[in-house]
């Protein structure tokens, strides 16, 4: 089992993000930096179901570890039966998603829906751990609205069933992803529960990740969007913390570089087709970071194989040094 000590060494993980965190996204934040990843998150129906498309997300690329699989669902049987596959799979932990704020999630009961309802959260929690051997997570947030902030009880709860740490998404259903986050919260719950606390939401750059280590004294940061083409954060992070200082930012040749390549890795897990679609919106931020311009190329969506996509980042390239020289 591959899995940070959380109470010895302040850790960095990549969040699961649906549509992102494929082997690709996964391969290219640890070679940066990151510590752990997880899967997208995934259904637990489709995977009892032995749904084709469901069981290939389980995929990892070759020698993948310190790899937890996200499981989204609302039937306790059914997540306990999903958490079997996974372990099945070889992945290192199970998280059990509570915070997406996606209404077709939600009204399901599951994902943030499930914080509405925390004798059936404690009831999953507790099937899931009896029938696997690798640690439980939670992703959660800080509540359905402010109102009704509810994630002192939900860590709680959690605790008692059985669930090895426990992430706080400092926003609530909500506030879906608003530019504020409380990082109060994260604090607040990491004096409440015994178990480790991973905090999120609101991290933009490394300092920031550093920011909320120390203002909440959480066990782990979790990034989340500020990686969007943008996979250096981690190495970033983990420079402050070794060493107090910020390693020098990467430079344009090296976006373009790490782009080309995390484009050629979705061609390799997904076939071109199916790859270049899926990276268009990736070469967006990527594009962004490196132009520094907020709107998007639309020849970016016009863009069919590896090559053109490799032709158009070296022209851009090009323009960029040439505009500085």
């Amino acid at each position: 089992m591959i899995l940070p000590n959380l109470r010895k060494q302040l850790s960095v993980f990549a969040a699961p993000l649906a549509g992102i965190s494929d082997t690709a996204y996964r391969f290219l934040a640890k070679h940066f930096g990151a510590d752990y990843a997880f899967t997208e998150m995934v259904s637990a129906e489709g995977l009892v179901r032995n749904n084709h498309r469901t069981i290939d997300m389980l995929k990892k690329y070759q020698g993948e570890d310190a790899v937890g699989c996200q499981l989204f669902g609302s039937k306790p049987e059914v997540i306990a039966a999903a958490a079997e596959v996974v372990e099945a799979h070889g992945f290192d932990s199970i998280d059990l998603n509570c915070g997406c704020p996606v209404h077709k999630v939600v009204k399901k009961n599951g994902g943030a829906g499930l914080l509405k309802n925390l004798p059936l959260l404690e009831t999953i929690i507790a099937t899931t751990v009896k029938k696997v051997n690798i640690p439980l997570s939670l992703k959660i947030r800080s509540g359905w609205d402010d109102n009704h902030l509810n994630f002192l009880e939900v860590g709680k709860v959690a605790e008692g069933a059985g669930a090895a740490f426990i992430c706080l998404h400092a926003r609530t259903q909500s506030d879906k992803f608003k530019p504020e986050s409380h990082w109060e919260h994260i604090a607040q719950l990491r004096e409440t529960v015994s178990i480790p606390v991973i905090g999120n939401g609101g991290i933009r750059c490394a300092e920031d990740a550093i920011n909320l280590m120390h203002q909440t004294g959480c066990d782990a940061v979790m990034v989340a969007r500020a990686s969007f083409g943008n996979p250096f954060i981690f190495r970033e992070i983990k420079s402050l913390l070794a060493d107090g200082w910020l390693t020098a930012p990467a430079g344009n040749e090296e976006r373009v570089a790490i782009c080309l390549e995390h484009v050629r890795l979705l061609v390799e897990r997904f076939g071109e087709e199916r790859a270049i679609r899926r990276s268009r919106k990736l070469l967006g931020w990527y594009c962004r970071r490196i132009t520094s311009r907020a709107k998007i190329d639309q020849r970016l969506f016009r863009l069919n194989t590896f090559a053109e996509v490799e032709g158009y980042l070296n022209e851009l390239l090009a323009t960029i040094q040439e505009n500085a020289a």
